[in-house]
């Protein structure tokens, strides 16, 4: 039911024509009135003929509508607007502004993209307050046409003047997302809005987030001062400032972030915003965790549960942290684990994960169902919970689930089983025809951020990830140690495997000229030539990029991940350029939110899949474009989808493998299919994840690597390779010796005092 202001504001802004001018006016009037005064079934009876695309047509059509909307008929609403704002009389018409959002989101999940997207760019620059607007006139062109030119086109509409603060801070995030963070700031200006504008606040976060991103912390302590000095609540500009440095990985000098969380906390009875006291109790608790002070963590957390939603944390995860490594010992007395099958589970089986002390990838092991369909196994605890999926007489998933084993003591499960829907399993993409080799060779590495060992091989339990399959089975895999296992460690390892060096002045003045070089107008490093005196400390890209070869950084870095530059290709012969635009998100096609309903659960969600959908449109771009060598892409979403949908996964009973996270690396199977499919056959693709998840706030160390191809033999590596090696490892499939440390994870390919073969046209 539309609110009685709203309803209102909205009635006397599609009402503008006299009364008693003709028929159809006088219809309108009647129509619009009857909705103001919130008389709905006198409103629909008043306006049965008359809707049309011009003049008071186009009233009728709108009290009509929110009549329709406000007796729950939103389907009737959107019929009847459909067709009405296709055609070339409508060019002109501007509905409001809850009208028109209604029909551009009603078209984008319809998949008509263009006339959504045609709406939306007459509608926005009318309704230029209404964010929501911007950011869909934003997404839907940006599916159409090179979101660089794009943002410019827009950002030619600003104006100095305080109105186009709302289209400035839609820009600057969309320059955020594509990680150009110089020209989300540049965007957004120096001149702040007036402290008692509405949008003061998302200025000042905006322009502190973008510099945090960059890893300026004497920028963001000057906005923060600058904010101060307007008048703002200083309780709540510090309480701001200790979450920013948590969530951004920057490091007071003076002041350990730890403190500042806790200080903040302590004023949280002053604290307006509830949404800050509950994200600076989660950051708490969470850096305690990092911190290695899992005790401190677990006070924290009883605290906290007594004022804040603690939703996706759970006690039991901190205790477990609390009691520290205790993996399964021989003599350490088994739990009783007991599934009770119902009577139409004949000729079921359990599969059940590996044991505790096993690798992730060893495979679920297979128990045949006792006539009685009572099954009793011995199991041992261990970091991770136990998986379980029950198999029909077909073999397919029935039923799954996780337990946490306690020593001792009996755990009874029945599960609950149900027929599998038809079309609801993936299709098979596990074979890939793949183009005829040319006798050169491409390696393609897609990197899901916080990609789990131990939810891939629970959804191949569950036969969800036929691609995966394929990959593990033809393939050469190896379980990584990643440690610390934190993105920005792995991934500077990864960039920069050799080891690192003391820094000076001169790197730093050689740094600030590589940033410079990052703005349009500079293009080449001014003081590049000091290259030539600093000692030598060459990263992936460069090395790769040296010769005649060409690779493209995607890896999203930022001022707190040192991975290059992102966006950049390097080569050949050192050559240094921006990768063609890439849209930072695409919405996902119906088809796509149909088969993988999760990736809907709410909008972050779908913010992080649109992200991923955009960042693997670009990887199939590329291969398909055939000019780059080596293209290393990480899906830094993945990581943001498993902090925040980890925890029912978490040990917590039957879940049935369903929810946005599991979703999530259903998408990416397939997505990685399609890719697979536009290699040649002598391309190499590897899939890398930088680290696992132990809890919803714990990584794990270990790291998934499997790499398929053709003249890469089937098998696995031997322990656990350390992530470092994983360099050398890509400079070996292109046959380039380096010194930069080995271990193991391709054994067959590393350097043993001679060049390794490498079949390369080049």
């Amino acid at each position: 039911m539309i609110r009685r202001r709203a309803l209102a504001t909205l009635i006397g802004l599609i009402l503008s024509t006299g009364c008693g001018e003709s028929e159809l006016e006088a219809r309108a009037r009647a129509t619009c009135d009857a909705v103001e005064g919130e008389r709905f079934e006198e409103a629909l009876a008043a306006s049965t003929m008359g809707s049309g695309s011009i003049g008071a047509g186009r009233e009728i059509a709108e009290c009509r509508c929110v009549a329709m909307l406000s007796l729950g008929d939103r389907d009737g609403c959107t019929a009847l607007l459909s067709p009405l704002l296709r055609g070339p009389e409508a060019a002109d018409w501007v509905p409001h502004p809850v009208l028109a959002k209604l029909m551009l989101r009603t078209w984008q999940a319809g998949g008509e993209i263009e006339v959504a997207a045609a709406l939306a760019s007459r509608v926005a620059p009318v309704h230029r307050d209404d964010l929501d607007l911007l950011q869909l006139e934003l997404m839907l062109q940006s599916s159409l046409r090179d979101e660089a030119e794009l943002l410019a086109e827009l950002e030619s509409r600003l104006r100095d003047d305080p109105s186009w603060i709302p289209e400035r801070l839609v820009l600057a995030l969309a320059w955020s997302r594509r990680s150009q963070h110089a020209d989300a700031l540049r965007v957004l200006g120096e001149v702040a809005p007036p402290i008692t504008d509405r949008l003061a606040l998302p200025w000042y976060e905006s322009r502190i987030q973008a510099q945090a991103a960059t890893g300026n912390l004497a920028a963001v302590q000057a906005t923060f001062e600058r904010w101060k000095a307007t008048g703002w609540d200083a309780t709540d500009l510090a309480a701001r400032y200790a979450l920013r440095l948590s969530t951004d990985q920057l490091a007071d000098p003076e002041r350990p972030t730890i403190d500042l969380l806790r200080q903040a906390i302590a004023t949280q009875s002053e604290l307006r915003d509830r949404n800050i006291v509950w994200g600076l109790h989660r950051r708490l608790i969470t850096e305690l965790l990092a911190a290695g002070r899992p005790a401190e963590a677990l006070a924290a957390y009883d605290d906290a549960a007594k004022l804040v939603d603690l939703s996706g944390i759970t006690r039991e995860e901190i205790q477990r942290a609390v009691a520290g490594p205790q993996p399964a010992a021989s003599s350490e007395q088994a739990a009783e684990l007991v599934f009770q099958l119902p009577a139409n589970a004949v000729r079921s089986s359990l599969a059940l994960s590996p044991e505790p002390d096993e690798a992730p990838d060893a495979g679920y092991r297979a128990y045949a169902i006792p006539e009685d369909g009572k099954l009793a196994l011995a199991v041992k605890r261990g970091l991770h919970p136990r998986r379980w999926v029950l198999r029909d007489a077909d073999g397919k998933a029935s039923a799954s689930g996780a337990f946490w084993p306690e020593p001792g003591r009996t755990i009874r499960i029945e599960p609950r089983t149900k027929p599998i829907a038809e079309g609801s399993l993936p299709s098979d993409r596990r074979a890939t025809r793949r183009r005829r080799g040319d006798g050169h060779r491409r390696v393609i590495v897609i990197l899901p951020d916080c990609g789990d060992w131990r939810l891939v091989e629970y959804l191949r339990a569950r036969g969800e990830l036929p691609f995966q399959d394929h990959l593990f089975a033809t393939g050469y895999r190896a379980v990584l140690e990643s440690r610390p296992a934190f993105t920005a460690a792995a991934l500077e390892s990864l960039v920069w495997p050799a080891a690192p060096r003391v820094r000076t002045t001169i790197d730093w003045i050689h740094d600030l000229g590589l940033e410079l070089a990052g703005l349009e107008a500079v293009g080449n490093n001014p003081v590049g030539f000091l290259a030539t005196i600093l000692p030598e400390r060459p990263n992936l890209f460069e090395t790769l990029g040296g010769s005649d070869r060409i690779t493209a950084n995607m890896l999203l870095a930022h001022g707190r991940i040192a991975a290059g530059r992102h966006a950049e290709i390097v080569g050949p012969h050192g050559r240094r350029r921006a990768l063609p635009s890439q849209s930072a998100y695409r919405p996902l096609l119906p088809d796509e939110s149909r088969r993988f309903p999760g990736l809907g659960h709410d909008g972050d969600t779908r913010k992080f899949a649109e992200t991923i959908a955009a960042e693997m449109d670009a990887a199939e771009r590329i291969v398909s474009e055939g000019d780059v060598d080596f293209l290393f892409l990480r899906l830094e979403a993945l990581d943001l989808i498993t902090h925040a949908h980890y925890g029912p996964l978490d040990g917590r009973g039957q879940d049935d493998a369903t929810g946005p996270l599991l979703d999530a690396y259903r998408y990416i199977d397939e997505r990685l299919a399609t890719l697979d499919a536009l290699l040649d056959r002598d391309d190499w693709l590897v899939y890398l994840s930088d680290h696992g998840i132990r809890s919803s706030m714990q990584h794990e160390e270990d790291a998934i690597f499997a790499v398929i191809g053709e003249g890469v033999p089937p098998g696995r590596a031997a322990g656990r390779p350390a992530l470092r090696g994983v360099p050398r490892s890509f400079a070996a499939m292109f046959g380039v010796e380096t010194d930069w440390p080995e271990t193991g994870a391709v054994p067959w390919l590393e350097f043993r005092g001679e060049p390794a073969r490498v079949a390369d046209a080049r």
